[in-house]
């Protein structure tokens, strides 16, 4: 019976040991994988991050996308745009539809007041 109770306890310590160094490991291997995801993405997330600090600038609630195109250099205009959009930022047109402007979309009540102290 004696055995029997050693070798329980044998397999229980071995089970929660190695558990912990799974867990230990998992998490060593997921700090990993998202300090490198950041270092991959950095370009991208420094280019949203001006994009909200112009489009959240205290004189200008919307920006022309020339504007925001001359600023960032390096992404097409495509990626540029995927960016504002993942940025909360929204699209409109002035001058019949032929210049695109954007605005951050919690900025609207703020625009909307701006445009009619214009009128």
């Amino acid at each position: 019976m004696n055995e029997a109770l050693w070798a329980l306890s044998g397999v229980f310590v071995g089970a929660i040991s190695s558990g912990i160094v799974s867990l230990i490991l998992q998490h060593r291997q997921f700090s990993h994988d998202k300090d490198m995801h950041t270092l991959q993405n950095l370009g991208k997330e420094n280019v949203k991050s001006l994009l909200v600090e112009m489009l959240s600038h205290k004189s200008y609630t919307d920006r022309s996308f020339e504007a925001l195109h001359k600023k960032v250099g390096g992404f097409h205009e495509s990626e540029i745009r995927q960016f504002l959009h993942e940025v909360g930022a929204k699209k409109t047109s002035r001058d019949n539809n032929t210049e695109e402007w954007w605005y951050l979309g919690s900025r609207e009540v703020e625009r909307t007041a701006k445009r009619e102290q214009r009128t």
